[in-house]
């Protein structure tokens, strides 16, 4: 039997709706153009998180920049260039969340949950980063620069010069205890939930929006980044920095290089999820192999240059290097050189865009799930979300700067390489790498080459062995000060009981005798894991069948059929975010007339002219005489065709929808559904 597939990511002819005229050949290349360029823009806007504006700097600035960011972009080819092939091959393939991937392997289900949890404690303590960019901005905005509180005037031989510093300035405004400046907190807290309330609205019909909102906020945050660049940035930093050869003795130590394996995973969006979503949505059209590419390349560029950015307006000398070291940055080099309070807002600016595309970037895989656990009521449970999380991040603000620089320096990176490992040996060695390459052949329409699968066997190597040195000199160091990691316990004891509760829940799952068959059914791929339309789960799961059997036989690629096919079936799927949520309609209040012309498959095609439609509605003529009551409903309730596809129909039934199919008696081709 000859098998003909497409490759599922390939780009697909423009959709065509029922009723209207076929979009003409000129006008389906320019919007499959603008497609393309939109969802490049969306991949520049994701390499703009504030883990490459904010978190890549303050860390270079630790260890010494140049060496910091020859090992990031090490760590970005070796180990966040798979991962992210790996992240949106299977999220084409599946259409799935984050969660709903691992029913490829149940057992490991938890590791979707981890992500989630990952995704949200990013996002709370990147909103204390983001209500401070807007407060600083609302404040320098009002009133003068500096701020009044931050002036602390000395007389000198030079005249009256402010002694205050920034991170004073910070320490005893927005920063200040409760007890000290309560006004201070109360401004952050409206600040805070105006973020967590206003910001999710951008993600109301979910990846849609989302694309639009990155296209519009992309070309604003290069702008403004290019103009700090222009009149702010000196030439002469960045060649000594290049020039300078004396921070290459922390290459020595393990702190740099896991740091800078955190780093890749969170710049890349590997942490949080968001490449699984967006692989079924966003990128669902797009060769996965170029679209990762191009997320390492991306977050490559933007992580050297904005290094290169806040060092040159920072200027020479020691960098603060707490967790709002950039922050004080800019108020810190604004006030020293004496600059008009525009360019501190640009540059306030720039750090507030930057927050608001993480934010997008966090939310985006959580409600997705939220979207498919509750349908419609998603909103409610987002707008619950978000409450909580306001509370959290008041919270986490209350308790001074330490605790959120706890969960970016402890909590998140165990969680980032734990997620990241286990994902890794779930698909490539317990769901099995031959099977994930004839996944990705049917999704791409190329074999995958060898050294794919080579970086994807070393990567858990890797991960585990640097994390291991790192948790080896932490706990010596921290022993050694007679100080505690809380902290480091607690995430591995969380981790602990998630992975088992999950596990147990998939177990439980499992339509099997006894435990023992459960737990081995668990390690197997669940019969939902594969794609969702009816064809391309059928043709997915002859390319597997074939390959199984170590046949030989070449899969030819036929694109004109199965995209159409395709096609209709995304903008099915899609009609949920089109209609009014508050007042839905009922559909059964249509005409029969509007529900008997449903096609799966394009008659213009002539290879299919003499074949009706795949799923139709039975229709009955009034002429024809009345059926008794008892044969109303005779079984068989499928349809079957005398002859070939399209043939006559030898049907006694009169349920809702008829399946045409040849008679598998008399055909050797056969199908399942």
């Amino acid at each position: 039997m000859a098998v003909v597939t497409r490759p599922f990511g390939v780009v697909p002819s423009a959709r065509v709706d029922s009723g209207q005229a076929r979009t003409p050949k000129h006008g389906r290349t320019v919007r499959r153009i603008f497609d393309v360029i939109k969802t490049q823009i969306c991949t520049i806007a994701i390499s703009f998180t504030l883990f490459n504006t904010v978190r890549l700097p303050r860390e270079a600035f630790k260890y010494g920049e140049i060496p910091y960011l020859v090992i990031y972009s090490f760590w970005l080819l070796v180990v966040a260039l798979p991962t992210t092939l790996l992240q949106l091959a299977i999220g084409q393939l599946s259409n799935q969340d984050p969660v709903g991937v691992w029913r490829a392997v149940p057992i490991l289900r938890g590791v979707g949950h981890l992500k989630i949890l990952t995704s949200y404690l990013c996002c709370i303590y990147s909103m204390v980063y983001i209500a401070l960019s807007a407060a600083y901005m609302i404040w320098i905005g009002k009133g003068t620069f500096p701020l009044k509180d931050c002036t602390k005037l000395h007389m000198t031989p030079n005249g009256y010069e402010n002694k205050m510093n920034a991170s004073e300035c910070f320490n005893s405004t927005f920063l200040a205890p409760f007890t000290e400046q309560p006004q201070y907190l109360g401004v952050m807290a409206i600040l805070i939930f105006v973020l967590w309330f206003f910001l999710p609205i951008m993600l109301y019909r979910l990846h849609k929006s989302l694309r639009i909102s990155l296209v519009i906020l992309s070309p604003i945050i290069v702008i403004v980044a290019i103009l700090l660049t222009v009149f702010l940035s000196d030439l002469n930093i960045l060649s000594n920095i290049l020039e300078s050869c004396e921070h290459w003795a922390p290459l020595s130590q393990p702190y740099i290089w896991h740091s800078t394996l955190v780093q890749a995973l969170l710049s890349t969006q590997i942490v949080s999820g968001y490449l699984i979503s967006a692989g079924g949505s966003l990128y669902r059209h797009s060769d996965v192999r170029w679209t990762s590419t191009f997320v390492t390349i991306t977050n490559l560029l933007s992580g050297w240059l904005s290094v290169f950015l806040w060092q040159s307006i920072g200027g020479e000398g020691d960098k603060d290097t707490s967790f709002i070291a950039i922050l004080v940055l800019i108020y810190q080099s604004s006030v020293s050189e004496k600059r008009s309070k525009e360019w501190p807002l640009l540059a306030f600016g720039l750090v507030l865009l930057s927050g608001i595309i993480t934010v997008l970037s966090l939310l985006f895989p959580i409600y997705d799930k939220l979207h498919r656990l509750t349908g419609d009521y998603w909103r409610i449970f987002a707008c619950a979300s978000s409450a909580l999380g306001t509370a959290l991040t008041v919270s986490v603000l209350a308790q001074g700067l330490d605790l959120a620089a706890v969960l970016d320096e402890l909590v998140i990176p165990v969680l980032a390489v734990f997620t990241a490992v286990v994902e890794i040996v779930g698909f490539v060695f317990i769901y099995g790498w031959f099977y994930l390459t004839v996944d990705i052949h049917f999704i791409t329409g190329s074999r995958l080459p060898w050294f794919w699968l080579v970086t994807w066997w070393s990567i858990p190597v890797l991960l585990m062995g640097v994390t291991g040195w790192w948790l080896r000199s932490l706990l010596r160091a921290t022993w050694g000060q007679g100080q505690t990691l809380w902290p480091l316990g607690g995430v591995f004891i969380g981790i602990l009981i998630v992975m088992v509760v999950m596990a147990a829940v998939a177990v439980a799952k499992e339509e099997q005798f006894n435990l023992l068959t459960k737990i081995a059914s668990a390690f197997r791929p669940s019969r939902l894991w594969g794609p969702e339309e009816p064809m391309a789960r059928y043709i997915w799961m002859s390319q597997r069948f074939i390959n199984e059997n170590n046949s030989e036989q070449e899969f030819n690629t036929d694109t004109k059929t199965f995209n159409h096919i395709i096609n209709k079936y995304h903008d099915k799927c899609n009609e949920i975010y089109n209609e009014d949520w508050l007042h839905s309609t009922d559909i059964y209040q249509n005409t029969p007339k509007a529900q008997t012309k449903i096609d799966h498959i394009d008659n213009e095609n002539p290879l299919y002219n003499d074949v009706g439609p795949i799923y139709s509605i039975p229709t009955v003529s009034s002429s024809k005489r009345r059926k008794k009551a008892e044969e109303q409903f005779r079984s068989p309730n499928i349809c079957i065709a005398k002859d070939e596809l399209g043939g006559p129909v030898n049907c006694n039934c009169n349920r809702h929808f008829q399946l045409n199919v040849p008679d598998l008696r008399n055909n050797e081709v056969s199908t399942s559904l």
